[in-house]
């Protein structure tokens, strides 16, 4: 049984069985143990990466850090599908467009009102989302960005906003049909 001394998010359940019961398939053997993610290690890995030099710099949503399981090497998932990821989106910034063939299940872990991610099927001759779905930020909720959607994240205030993204991105880069683009 878990238990906390003060107020925790505990984000639990999300797992590869959408995928079994699609292929008609059920776990016999354990493959591997689940990993846990204390939230004090969690951000102080990712403090570290974002102090490092040109760290806003080498990737799309500016500081991020995979969350792996360790019988997972080569693919740097969570299990055999999924794939993790913390990352902060910095204080006046905008994540540009993109968009990838893995379903997002976006964990807010943090962030302010004036933090939000723009959705849509289609970009204009500039890069813009044509007609975007706008969904507003709230510490603790989650929204899914479909696969094949151009998205981008806005932080219009002066606070670290923090994702977790949970995607298929595992199975999909291992059937190498991930096919992330980015719009300019």
């Amino acid at each position: 049984m878990l238990s906390a001394n003060a107020t925790a998010t505990l984000y639990y359940d999300v797992n590869d069985t959408p995928l079994l019961t699609y292929l008609g398939a059920t776990g016999v053997n354990a493959r591997f143990a689940p990993t846990l993610y204390p939230a004090a290690q969690a951000q102080a890995e990712l403090s570290r990466v974002s102090d490092e030099p040109n760290a806003g710099q080498r990737n799309r949503i500016s500081i991020s850090v995979l969350m792996g399981n360790a019988n997972f090497p080569q693919t740097r998932t969570v299990t055999h599908v999924l794939w993790v990821m913390f990352g902060i989106v910095p204080p006046n910034s905008t994540q540009k467009s993109h968009r990838h063939q893995s379903i997002a299940l976006d964990f807010i872990a943090g962030g302010n009102p004036g933090v939000y991610t723009l959705a849509g099927t289609e970009l204009d001759e500039k890069g813009d989302i044509v007609n975007p779905t706008r969904v507003d930020w709230e510490t603790g909720m989650t929204f899914v960005t479909p696969p094949g959607y151009w998205h981008a994240h806005f932080n219009e205030t002066n606070e670290n906003a923090y994702v977790i993204p949970i995607q298929d991105a595992g199975l999909q880069t291992w059937l190498r049909a991930l096919d992330i683009r980015f719009a300019r």
